[in-house]
């Protein structure tokens, strides 16, 4: 394509050097450039990529796209200076891929509980409809019958764009995707116009980023700026001041303040959740496999969203009672006489979530095993420790993601909110010890929630290393190592 072309719908641009050149590919990581390519410079988390235009020119890129005033300029190179190079990189991604997001119909679902359950609700019930839907989100990208890795929640924008290329030439006509603050902030998703936006909740969490809660709250709601057609939880707290926001259409869904969407007659059991609801004028049983008052919300929206678009009861119940999402309030089939379920809580909303749903319907003890991740919000620590040693009748307390932290450390800074409850807890930084320490002392319909990792199948430990590790797998290997019955 030619560089002309690219920078067609930028706005505010200089551009010193030819435009009448054939681009091979657009980059944003100069280590990635190849003969012909143009290299965007973006700001990381932790890199300017503008350390390394010389780099990328090395490396073969004939045109430079960045908002700095570039003084040492090579011959033969191109330099585009724009106001905003994530803007930009969003803006030239989609001209470079077709501009795929207008050939398909975009779902976006963001809060900070709820989106990864909501989103494989979403595409269950729509393809148990006949839809043809791709998934974009945490755990992992789907379309059709392909399956790719997930690196991140919401993809950069150049990834995003050519991920979505992949699903319109797969035939695909819906893409539902978790939108994450840290996205919007950053402009991943820009340009893309949602036809349905869903909000979940908004509780404390990525301040290592936000720094406030405003600014947090201000990032999740440019989605709804993006969409024409909005979804709310009318009983979460920020609920109001989203809807004031808002100036397209607003449907709400709840338990308590919900306008259009409501449950009633719930039953929570350890490893499933039951509801009625009422779908044109007709009272309808609905059960889905996962624990909790939170998966009623959660399907709530999910039906909101799959109404829109023509989804029959008999598709939505389907899918729901089949519906599984790995490690989110994951019930392991272990055989014995007390449950042992993995759940991703990472916050302290969601981790006073799911110890206080497990509280209500198990009969025996809950036990909860967690650690914090190292190199993010230090406050939220204490806050988990004080959570799970007031609700939780024992804790184990041990390593998540230490990254570049000492692990010892993180479970002193948990202690100290442990301390603040007359809770019982023991510290085990081996997490698999953790894991089977809790699994040895549990009794008979006693309840063990191994929470902060969920899915992911390994540890990070120092400078980006991770090692294999997956809460699943540990319990049920440990689980075949034990007796047959657990006689406890």
């Amino acid at each position: 394509m030619l560089l002309q072309y690219l920078l067609e719908n930028l706005t505010n641009v200089e551009v010193d050097g030819i435009t009448n050149i054939e681009i091979n590919k657009i980059e944003y990581n100069s280590k990635n450039i190849t003969r012909g390519d143009v290299f965007v410079a973006i700001n990381g988390y932790s890199e300017d990529g503008n350390k390394y235009i010389d780099e990328a020119i090395e490396n073969g890129a004939l045109a430079i796209v960045s908002e700095e005033e570039i003084t040492d300029k090579k011959e033969g190179i191109t330099y585009i200076k724009v106001e905003n190079s994530r803007i930009a990189l969003a803006q030239m991604s989609s001209t470079f891929y077709g501009n795929p997001a207008r050939k398909l119909k975009v779902i976006g679902v963001t809060g900070t509980k709820g989106k990864t359950t909501t989103s494989y609700m979403i595409r269950d019930i729509m393809l148990a409809s006949g839809k043809k839907i791709g998934m974009i989100g945490t755990i992992c990208n789907t379309y059709a019958d392909v399956i790719e890795p997930s690196f991140r929640t919401s993809p950069e924008s150049l990834d995003l764009q050519a991920l979505l290329a992949r699903m319109v030439d797969a035939g695909m006509e819906y893409v539902v995707m978790e939108v994450s603050s840290h996205a919007l902030e950053l402009n991943r998703v820009y340009g893309i116009k949602f036809v349905v936006a869903v909000f979940t909740n908004l509780s404390e969490d990525h301040l290592d980023f936000h720094e406030t809660m405003e600014n947090y709250f201000n990032a999740k709601a440019k989605l709804f700026e993006m969409s024409d057609f909005n979804i709310i939880n009318g009983d979460d707290i920020y609920a109001p001041r989203l809807m004031k926001k808002i100036k397209t259409k607003v449907a709400t869904y709840g338990l308590d303040n919900a306008v259009d969407l409501t449950a009633t007659d719930i039953r929570v059991n350890p490893s499933y959740v039951e509801f009625k609801m009422y779908v044109n004028k007709m009272l309808e049983t609905i059960k889905i496999n996962i624990p909790g008052r939170f998966t009623v919300y959660n399907a709530l929206a999910a039906i909101g969203v799959c109404s829109l678009f023509g989804a029959q009861m008999d598709a939505i119940l389907m899918a729901l009672a089949q519906l599984r999402v790995p490690g989110r309030n994951e019930v392991v089939d272990i055989n014995k006489t007390f449950t042992v379920i993995i759940d991703y809580a990472h916050t302290p909303s969601s981790l006073e979530a799911i110890l206080s749903s497990a509280k209500r319907y198990t009969k025996g003890r809950v036990i909860c095993v967690f650690g914090c991740g190292g190199d993010r919000d230090k406050e939220k620590r204490r806050m988990m420790g004080e959570i799970s040693g007031r609700l939780a009748d024992f804790t184990v307390i041990t390593s998540d993601n230490p990254r570049n932290e000492k692990a010892e450390d993180i479970i002193q800074d948990i202690e100290a909110g442990m301390k603040e409850t007359s809770g019982l807890y023991k510290a085990i930084e081996n997490r698999r010890q953790a894991i089977k320490f809790a699994m040895r002392i549990a009794w008979k319909s006693d309840v063990i929630i191994i929470a902060g990792k969920g899915h992911e199948t390994y540890q990070e430990i120092g400078n980006n290393k991770r090692i294999p590790f997956d809460d699943k797998e540990v319990v049920m290997k440990i689980a075949e190592e034990m007796p047959d019955k657990n006689i406890q």
